[in-house]
Parts: C-alpha cells; structure tokens; sequence
C-alpha cells in the first residue's frame, strides 16, 4: 500500500485532470506528454471536426502521466494500461480513480510479455509505450545506489527490451489501419528502424525532437503500421523544445501549445 506521504500531487493542465506521482519514482516528463500528444494526433476524426472513439494500450504505463494526458486530450477515447511494478501501477490506478475515467481506462498490473488473456483477445487503434532509454547491456548505471527499482526499471531494459515492445504492439494493433507509437532516445534510432524491420512494421511518421534549434536531436517519435500497402514513411518538421530569448532560454510556442493549447494536431483524417 502505498503512502500518501511518498507522493506527490499536480495538475496536468488540461481539463483540471491531476496526477500522483510517487517521489522516488520515476517522474512524468517532457518524453511523455509529447508521446501523448504525438498517440493523441493518430485518432481519426469525424467529417465535423470531433474525434472519433479510439482504442488505445500503453505498454509500461507507470503511474500513468501519458494516459492520463492522452485521455485528457481525447474525451471519447478508451485506454488499457499495462504496468509492470505493482507499486506504480497501484499510483496509475489511483490517478485513474482521481480523474473520474474508470468507465474508459483501465489498468492491468503485468508484465508486457505475458500479456493477460483479455488484453490477449483485443486489438487496438494505437498502442503506444515510452520504453527504457537505455540497454542494459550498454549502460553503466552510476546512479542506481541513488535510484528506486520503479526508476531503474524505466531507464534500463529490466522488464523487456525495445524489441519486446515492438513484438508485443505488432500482435495487439490493429493490421492496416492501427498505429504503432513509440518514443526513444535519438542515438537508438537506427536499432530502432531495424527491429521495425524485422517485424515488418512500415515505419509511417518520424517526428525528430531537439533541445534548441543548433543542437542534435536528442529523441524521437515514430509511428508505423502493419498490413498495408503502400507506406512511406514521412518524416516531420523537427519539434525544436526551447528557444533564446532575451537572453534567457524558454520553450518555444509549439511547446507551449502542446502543454497547454486544446488538442488540434490529427494525423488521421
């Protein structure tokens, strides 16, 4: 059980949705509100402009900031969250209670690669995950005396690679017309592009993010579907996070209306 004590409490700022987050954890950030954004953009909508309902899974939720994001974003949309340590997904759930949305989202405490027999029997119009950044095998961890087991777990392959992701979101999406969503660290792009490869996900969309305009991509988001004919794959305008203003350096517009504008982009029309 987890102590009210040991977490932390916030607005999302948007549609007055909150989030816990436990303090030693690891913490909602910039990665996974443009992941949920960038999963937010692949719904399809209407000929009035709303959204269509679509179906989404996250796989490695967490207390659940990029669900609770994209839930907050598109009110019609379903969501089925997959966790893996039962401390964080204890807090997902809490957040999931906190928001008024157990009629549409859902938590599963599991692991990713042994997936339950319900979220077995159901495809998805987008699964999206934000996995660890880093390769256990190719990371010296210098922090983990310092750091929780919930915090090493979303920074190093402990509970399943980037290649688990992928195989695990090909057998859930829906073949032709659902999206695999996924961001990762900028340096893992090619290893990336290969495992998509080797499933045959066509990758469709590749948005390059970057700390400043003169500075190297440091993430990245991608799309990719399976079964259709036909996908090229489009590579965005890059999202350039922060700019230098008088002096000082702020976000820049775009950043600032994808934390705080009402939810415009679509992918999907």
């Amino acid at each position: 059980m987890i102590n009210e004590n040991d977490l932390t409490f916030d607005h999302i700022g948007r549609r007055d949705f909150v989030l816990y987050q436990q303090k030693k954890g690891f913490r909602f950030g910039t990665d996974s509100v443009l992941l949920a954004w960038f999963a937010a953009s692949f719904a399809r909508r209407s000929g009035d402009g709303s959204y269509k309902p679509a179906s989404y899974l996250e796989l490695g939720s967490g207390s659940g900031g990029a669900s609770m994001c994209v839930a907050a974003r598109l009110p019609n949309c379903t969501i089925d969250c997959l966790e893996i340590m039962g401390s964080s997904c204890e807090v997902l759930t809490k957040n999931i209670r906190a928001n008024h949305i157990e009629d549409r989202v859902r938590a599963f405490n599991c692991d990713i690669r042994e997936l339950p027999d319900e979220i077995r029997r159901k495809q998805y119009d987008i699964v999206f995950s934000n996995p660890p950044f880093f390769s256990g095998d190719k990371c010296i961890r210098t922090d983990a005396s310092a750091s929780s087991d919930e915090k090493l777990a979303a920074r190093f392959e402990e509970n399943g690679t980037a290649e688990d992701f992928l195989r695990v979101s090909k057998s859930r999406v829906i073949p032709s017309t659902g999206h695999i969503i996924m961001v990762m660290k900028a340096d893992r792009l090619s290893e990336i592009m290969d495992l998509m490869g080797k499933y045959r996900i066509s990758p469709a969309k590749l948005l390059n993010i970057h700390p400043l305009a003169d500075r190297k991509a440091s993430s990245f988001l991608i799309a990719g579907r399976i079964g259709g004919s036909n996908i090229r794959m489009e590579i965005l305008p890059p999202l350039i996070l922060n700019e230098e203003r008088d002096g000082k350096i702020v976000p820049t517009d775009r950043i600032k209306e994808i934390y705080e504008g009402e939810h415009k982009d679509c992918f999907i029309w």
